[in-house]
């Protein structure tokens, strides 16, 4: 380990064979060429940290201005920690439905962290500061990898709206939560290989096992990044063979996993192990801007994606340009491979190595999969980390007036969450008869929660009530027949009560399904198309308000 103030492991005191010579000194009036990234440190820009704050505010205000938010797959998600955190419970009713399973598992990043954290704040609570930790790390991380890289702090303004994915509209929590130890531990283990010390291998160590227990595809696209880091950092030899045993947890972890760990969700039955579904590289093209940023309904945040992208390419335009006539280049942090010499180019552009092999992953890795496991959106989740690793490739200075060439992405920026923040306000008013629905029912009383068609909302690009099942258990306790059961964390099913699927509410039938619960609450019902009829007197409707209404099962 090296000890802060000492020479680099991997340096030399005497010039390397074939080294360039070292310039002549300059004149003592010479001006001396702008760095990229040099002068002030970005703590001292006052426009940049005020930027910096507004926009963080701005991000994190659709998270917290509603309760319903609308992601697809999040009640699931949520109801699943409420099992765990509330199991002991005697209104929850869990004890009759679920057993506790609490081996280290993927998928159990963001459980675990929502389960501790709801115990200062509560349940809903703990789910709000984990996705805003979520949407803030990503520009945090883009601030720290553009420190490492000597790039504009500025850059990290590019990066805010990343978090407003299709994978986020879709709900895929653990995957998001991922996403942020990813980018953490990409920043962190180049911060190593810079310059090694305790506290920065600690950080790899623990930010790797992180990966390994959010998300399978998190996992494969973190070692993806870790070999071309390593590749980026050659010929630091010594410090890449000192990194590697920081992997070891992380990767006893994925081992132990792999031999312990059965789920459902795996599927190794006989038959061929892989199976999935490519797209055409043009319509993965096609559908990059739409994958990266597009949770909502409507054109603008389409459009702003463009804005962003036409910033960013103006931005890398100006670093060219201004690197072949002006003659400035990226200055070294400490030596390394001879200047000018390929490896040095690819250490200095390592933000550009990350870019492209995240791109090989968006072209090449099947975009649905049905074997071994079945996931819906794969090659698409990796359109953010992209934008991430290409905007922060970008060698434009942005001090004093060009820094108003970010203008547009600032403004962008700060609109994209303020338009979501409505779009969901909208949507939890619509709601609120199923929240007020709820709170009516008796405690001890299981409910069932169907949506019938149309599924879809006016706010938004998915069906947004799919998964409310789990939202009337987390208020309400009992079964829900729409939880993640096939996960195998934080717990498996005991005993389950006859229900259609989730995205298939038409397919109720009142004498299989109904007679086992003693409230249903329906959206969607048609007046002229009542699911209870003359021939089921034992339902009861007790109120309609919007597009809900909530029958009771007399027995």
């Amino acid at each position: 380990m090296e000890m802060p103030g000492s020479s680099p492991p991997d340096s030399d005191p005497a010039p390397r064979a074939g080294a360039s010579a070292a310039p002549p000194p300059r004149p003592p009036d010479a001006a001396t060429p702008a760095a990229v990234g040099s002068g002030p440190r970005w703590s001292s820009d006052r426009a940049f940290v005020a930027t910096f704050v507004l926009l963080a505010v701005a991000a994190i205000v659709p998270i917290w201005r509603v309760r319903f938010l609308p992601l697809l797959d999040l009640p699931n998600h949520l109801a699943a920690v409420h099992i765990w955190h509330s199991f002991d419970e005697p209104w929850t009713r869990f004890r009759d439905f679920y057993e506790l399973s609490l081996r280290p598992a993927p998928y159990g990043a963001y459980h675990i962290l929502t389960h501790v954290i709801a115990y200062g704040v509560g349940l809903e609570n703990a789910n709000r500061v984990v996705l805003s930790g979520y949407v803030l790390a990503i520009p945090a991380a883009a601030l720290g990898w553009a420190r490492q890289t000597r790039r504009s702090p500025w850059l990290s303004v590019l990066t805010f709206p990343l978090a407003f994915s299709l994978s986020w509209a879709c709900g895929f929590l653990p995957f998001l939560v991922g996403v942020a130890l990813l980018l953490a531990g990409v920043v962190a283990l180049d911060a190593y290989l810079d310059r090694p010390s305790l506290g920065r291998g600690a950080a790899v160590a623990l930010l790797s096992v992180g990966c390994g227990l959010s998300h399978p595809l998190i996992l494969f696209g973190y070692y993806v990044c870790v070999a071309v880091l390593m590749l980026c950092h050659l010929p630091r030899w010594s410090r890449i063979a000192v990194a590697l045993p920081l992997f070891a947890p992380a990767v006893a972890l994925v081992l132990w996993q792999l031999v312990t760990f059965k789920s459902p969700m795996v599927d190794l039955r006989s038959g061929p192990r892989f199976q999935g579904v490519w797209v055409p590289w043009h319509e993965m093209l096609r559908s990059f801007p739409e994958y990266t940023l597009d949770s909502v309904s409507g054109d603008l945040d389409a459009r702003l994606f463009w804005v962003f992208l036409a910033v960013a390419s103006l931005l890398g335009l100006s670093g060219v340009a201004r690197r072949f006539l002006l003659g400035r280049s990226l200055p070294a942090r400490e030596p390394g491979p001879p200047a000018g010499s390929l490896l040095d180019r690819l250490h200095r552009h390592r933000s550009l190595a990350l870019c492209a092999a995240m791109a090989i992953c968006y072209f090449l890795v099947p975009l649905h999969l049905a074997r071994p496991f079945d996931w819906w959106f794969v090659s698409g989740r990796f359109s953010p980390f992209i934008c991430f690793f290409g905007f922060l490739a970008i060698t434009a200075p942005l001090q004093g007036r060009s820094r108003l060439l970010m203008a547009p992405a600032v403004a962008a920026a700060l609109v994209l969450p303020l338009h979501l923040s409505e779009k969901y306000a909208r949507f939890d008013e619509r709601v609120q008869p199923f929240a007020r629905m709820v709170e009516r029912i008796p405690s001890g009383a299981e409910v069932l929660f169907l949506t019938l068609p149309p599924r879809t909302d006016e706010s938004l690009i998915i069906e947004g009530t799919n998964h409310f099942s789990s939202w009337v258990q987390i208020m309400h306790g009992g079964f829900s027949a729409d939880g993640w059961h096939n996960v195998g964390f934080p717990f498996t099913l005991k005993r389950r009560l006859p229900a259609p699927p989730s995205n298939r509410g038409e397919w109720f039938k009142p004498d299989v399904h109904g007679v086992a619960y003693d409230y249903v609450i329906l959206r969607n019902e048609r007046p002229d198309k009542p699911v209870f009829t003359a021939a089921h007197p034992s339902f009861r409707r007790i109120e309609r308000d919007g597009a809900f209404t909530l029958y009771q099962h007399t027995r």
